[in-house]
């Protein structure tokens, strides 16, 4: 990434943005430049209602973020400069899924995976857990996956892209990159017992369809256009799936298969 500095750029109505020079910063202001209006939620389709954190000591990066994936996802949140900051939302909304991006550049990233674990046993509702600001490393993205992150931000993703991939996440699949799935795919399966699960034969035909579907990355959407069957009754052989092998995601689902089927 460019060494930082700052550098003003003049809004439409003659006030003066002040933003830290680097490509996530100035790619946020952009965004947020009245002479470059972004289309309304455009190719994000309907977002699940959800609450927003924002976590990492840049709060002015985080501000602009948040501003951003507020206006293009419709999404309610906050941001704050330390995980230990992070308070309940207040009781009318805490039955809402909450999405925690922890910024990788601006966080103790040991501290972290600690304080994931903890807020997964220590609250009720529904959370997903994502990483921004990451570089493409397979060591990390391997330490995310089994930690339980839904998904990663890399440092040039561009801020549409942040956005569609909450709200994917949202609507239950994992955001990894194709090459980073892959090569976790491959390692499970180096690493497999050739016996077969007793599970795998409980399984209908078009679960093991379904299965399969989301072991290769499919999203549910995918999968419905696919085999010509409504998205709901997608999410229902998802579900049974589930419960017949023991999994609560597809990160577990895409191992479960390179395993045992």
């Amino acid at each position: 990434m460019a060494a930082d500095m700052v550098v003003t750029d003049e809004a439409s109505d003659g006030h003066y943005l002040w933003v830290v020079r680097n490509e996530y910063n100035v790619m946020v202001l952009s965004m947020l430049m009245p002479s470059k209006k972004i289309s309304k939620k455009a190719g994000l389709g309907s977002t699940p209602k959800a609450f927003l954190n924002i976590v990492g000591r840049n709060m002015m990066q985080n501000e602009l973020l948040l501003s951003f994936l507020k206006k293009e996802t419709g999404l309610k949140g906050a941001s704050f400069p330390r995980l230990e900051s992070i308070i309940p939302i207040d009781a009318n909304e805490s039955s809402i899924p909450q999405v925690f991006i922890f910024d990788c550049e601006n966080i103790d990233m040991k501290y972290l995976w600690t304080n994931i674990h903890e807020w997964n046993c220590s609250h009720g509702f529904q959370r997903f857990f994502m990483l921004g600001n990451a570089i493409a490393d397979s060591a990390f993205e391997k330490k995310a996956m089994d930690s339980g992150i839904q998904g990663i931000f890399y440092n040039n993703d561009p801020l549409p892209l942040i956005a569609k991939g909450i709200c994917s996440v949202l609507q239950g699949d994992l955001w990894y990159s194709r090459k980073a799935m892959t090569k976790c795919l491959m390692e499970a399966k180096s690493l497999a017992d050739s016996s077969t699960h007793p599970a795998a034969f409980c399984l209908t035909f078009k679960e093991r369809e379904i299965l399969v579907c989301i072991a290769s990355g499919y999203s549910s959407q995918a999968m419905a256009d696919e085999f010509s069957i409504s998205l709901h009754t997608v999410k229902t052989h998802i579900y049974n799936l589930y419960r017949k092998i023991n999994v609560n995601n597809r990160l577990q689902a895409s191992l479960w298969a390179t395993k045992y089927l």
